[in-house]
């Protein structure tokens, strides 16, 4: 499974991606927008865990990207807004959204389940 982090935050972008290149899934990470979409527009991820909050693009403008494609990339906005609802996230185009700050319990049951469908 190729799985993509965007988040301007470097300290828990890292530790994130050291679990899951453990787990055995192949990580690329960023730290803005902008670089995830031209990532995305190279590679094939199955998943993208997407920073609601980061410069250049937010996370709901690369995810409209993946949605305007249509590609086969699941996305999962990580936002610091508990507020957010999962009806507003389907709204915008995500798949699913997981509050900040992630537990890896999380992660781990968002690749579970999306990878069973890619």
């Amino acid at each position: 499974m190729k799985i993509l982090i965007a988040d301007d935050e470097r300290e828990s972008i890292e530790f994130l991606k050291n679990f899951l290149e453990r787990k055995g899934y192949s990580v690329d990470i960023v730290f803005d927008g902008k670089t995830a979409v031209d990532l995305i527009e190279k590679n094939d991820y199955d998943l993208a865990f997407l920073d609601h909050n980061m410069p250049e693009l937010t996370g709901l403008e690369v995810a409209k990207f993946v949605r305007d494609k249509n590609l086969k990339t699941k996305t999962i906005m990580l936002t610091g807004y508990p507020e957010m609802e999962d009806f507003f996230a389907k709204s915008v185009g995500v798949d699913e959204y997981i509050n900040k700050p992630c537990r890896m319990e999380d992660i781990q049951s968002i690749i579970d389940k999306y990878g069973k469908q890619t």
